[in-house]
């Protein structure tokens, strides 16, 4: 399967913690991400492949690495707000990300498309 890039634009992120702990890569990730930024909108680019959602910030340092979700930990895709920019919001087992960009609309379905290709695709990590 191609790593292709499916779309790459800028965009708005806020991270929301809905439960307690998570165990997978994306909840330490998201968990970092709230840790550094807290619980504000920040501006960067997001990039959609056919395996990761990932968002660096525009205005990050040496120490403050990249984002990267797993489409396997998106649990839901949800779609709010504006008549301009709207908001997509991705749901995994502990967090809500919000992403707010022009043009969002058009990739919450093709993002929950991919999200479940991934669920249901066997994982190729060996224990």
């Amino acid at each position: 399967m191609s790593y292709g890039v499916i779309a790459s634009k800028s965009a708005s992120m806020m991270v929301e913690t809905t439960s307690g702990v998570g165990g997978t890569s994306s909840d330490v990730a998201l968990d970092r991400f709230q840790d550094i930024w807290g619980a504000v909108w920040v501006q960067g680019r997001l990039t959609i492949t056919r395996l990761h959602v990932n968002f660096i910030p525009h205005r990050a340092g040496r120490g403050m690495a990249m984002l990267d979700l797993d489409l396997r930990d998106i649990a839901g895709v949800e779609l709010s707000g504006g008549r301009v920019s709207k908001v997509m919001g991705l749901r995994t087992a502990t967090h809500l990300v919000h992403l707010r960009a022009i043009g969002v609309a058009g990739l919450a379905t093709e993002v929950a498309a991919l999200a479940d290709a991934a669920r249901k695709r066997p994982s190729s990590r060996r224990p």
